[in-house]
């Protein structure tokens, strides 16, 4: 993964957490990082960031 998708990812992982949390418990953001044994996005395997995103948009979905 390059550097630029990376962080592309990163960004749209924190903006999703954000608004989750916004609306929920920050435990449900950490809980999905949990299930990638990371604490966030900063650390979280880059293989793993897709699959963070959709777990983390699929619950931002459901707020709305």
């Amino acid at each position: 993964m390059k550097k630029s998708e990376r962080e592309h990812w990163i960004t749209n992982i924190e903006n999703t957490a954000t608004a989750i949390c916004s609306e929920l418990d920050s435990a449900v953001v950490e809980a999905v990082f949990r299930c990638y044994d990371a604490n966030s996005a900063e650390n979280a395997n880059p293989n793993d960031l897709p699959e963070i995103f959709s777990a983390l948009y699929a619950i931002e979905a459901d707020l709305k």
